[in-house]
């Protein structure tokens, strides 16, 4: 029995264990490509630092400079897409795997007997109701048969409160002639 309830949990556990699965090997290839370009560039670093120690011209030492940014262009483009592309595979397997997983809720068969509880629970709360309603108001006000509801009166709105009026002040009457 318990041989049979681990071997079940390790079949329902198994799209978890793949998706870790995928995770990891996509990890690994993103580490190690950044890894090789961080090395890369550490070494490229010293070589050019070698290279324009040893130049005496400052026109050389430009253009070492700048032959130096474009083979790092290019090798930091590169690893980009060879890390998008790993990316790009593990969503996809990834995809994959949760698709499947959720076609399969699909065909157990405890769903299905979910699902026909709910349609049959559904169906005695709404009979309930109506031989609810039926019993304590007269058939002549809600017929047996299955009409459109009427439509509910709108309710009657109290009157707005008005907020008091502001008065202003008096003016100061006129000094009286004399």
């Amino acid at each position: 029995m318990y041989d049979d309830l681990m071997k079940d949990v390790q079949e329902k556990m198994q799209p978890a264990i793949d998706v870790a699965e995928v995770n990891k090997k996509a990890l690994e290839t993103l580490f190690s490509l950044q890894s090789e370009y961080v090395t890369d560039f550490v070494d490229s670093s010293v070589a050019q630092l070698k290279a324009l120690s040893e130049v005496k011209d400052a026109k050389d030492a430009i253009e070492l400079q700048v032959q130096f940014f474009k083979n790092l262009e290019v090798k930091m483009t590169s690893v980009a897409e060879k890390e998008l592309a790993a990316l790009t595979t593990a969503k996809e397997e990834i995809s994959g795997i949760v698709e499947k997983s959720l076609s399969e809720i699909g065909e157990m068969p405890y769903v299905s007997d979910f699902n026909k509880f709910i349609t049959e629970a559904t169906e005695a709360t709404t009979n309930a109701i109506s031989e609810a309603t039926a019993a304590v108001v007269p058939e002549t006000v809600v017929p047996k048969t299955k009409a459109e509801p009427a439509a509910a009166a709108p309710a009657k709105k109290a009157p707005a409160k008005r907020a008091p009026a502001k008065r202003k002040p008096a003016a100061p009457k006129a000094a009286a002639k004399e």
